[in-house]
């Protein structure tokens, strides 16, 4: 979801892009890869500019057994590793590297204001996400690269991703806060999201980690109960913590009920504006486009062009 809006972005702005992607049958613009052969014909992007990685399989789509904690390492840092071996052939690797990280990183902190200086959490998730980051600076090492990380919170857009899944139970009166509610979420629209990269991509003199999320920490509940009055449905309920984890395990402690009052200092302190910073008003440009979905493609009108090639997922 992501990829195909920034894509779009990157594309109408006159930016010419590659994606790397396990499709067997690849178009003009598409290089495959796997994990046993790299990237194929991977000359074809010599000289790009930057490389954008955004791959890793879904964190929140099922519980963490064994097996899915495996695969959603691998598809991240191995990957990673596998996808970067491959430009390192190039004689002109990307002089940019920009990679996805999350916010899970910090763990669960209750009220404590967290910006990019604070430390590691605990659990799975802080560990994943630390490891990603390591993995993302070493390709960037490996490259010659600069290198830059956005900790993404929970990107929301009228096409894909969690928000089409969300907005279902709401619209039929189901819908409801997790657990007591009290829990900061961080969030980020989906146009906020894809300038990010591009404010990122464009700002030469950017490098290091940089938190991905509205300006303002939204409590959990407020958050619920802001969807509810963009579609007009009051919201009355909750899902209960005992039932979030005896549906979901040590996901639900780490992804829905931890509290991540995390904020955006390093893009705010770098001159990034937000678009989108309160949640009813974004709710309701959300359910429009998901509405209209001709609307709604990530298409931007090209505003200038540049040369050199983008490589994203």
């Amino acid at each position: 979801m992501l990829g195909t809006w920034l894509a779009n972005r990157l594309r109408d702005r006159g930016d010419e892009v590659f994606v790397i992607t396990r499709n067997t049958s690849p178009g003009d613009f598409e290089l495959t890869w796997t994990m046993s052969r790299g990237v194929a014909d991977v000359r074809r992007v010599e000289g790009a500019d930057a490389v954008i990685n955004l791959i890793g399989a879904p964190i929140a789509d099922r519980p963490w057994t064994k097996m899915r904690r495996r695969v959603i390492r691998e598809s991240r840092i191995d990957a990673t590793r596998v996808i970067m071996s491959s430009l390192q052939r190039l004689d002109a690797p990307p002089r940019t590297y920009l990679g996805a990280g999350h916010l899970g990183f910090y763990g669960d902190r209750g009220d404590t204001i967290l910006d990019e200086n604070d430390s590691i959490g605990e659990g799975f998730l802080a560990e994943l996400a630390d490891d990603w980051e390591k993995a993302h600076f070493a390709a960037a090492e490996g490259i010659g690269a600069r290198g830059a990380v956005l900790r993404m919170a929970v990107s929301l857009a009228p096409t894909g991703g969690v928000f089409p899944l969300m907005l279902q139970p709401f619209r039929v009166g189901m819908g409801g806060w997790l657990g007591d509610g009290k829990q900061y979420l961080p969030w980020i629209g989906i146009r906020d999201t894809v300038a990010a990269f591009e404010f990122l991509l464009d700002r030469e003199d950017q490098h290091g980690i940089f938190n991905g999320c509205v300006p303002e920490p939204t409590r959990q509940k407020d958050w619920a109960k802001a969807l509810g009055r963009a579609i007009d449905k009051p919201v009355l309920r909750n899902a209960p913590k005992w039932a979030l984890r005896g549906a979901l395990g040590e996901l639900a402690n780490h992804l829905f009920l931890a509290s991540i009052r995390a904020v955006p200092g390093r893009l705010q302190r770098a001159g990034f504006r937000f678009q989108d910073t309160d949640a009813e008003a974004t709710f309701r440009w959300l359910v429009h486009h998901f509405e209209n979905p001709e609307e709604g493609t990530g298409r931007h009108r090209p505003t200038r062009r540049r040369g050199g090639a983008r490589i994203g997922r």
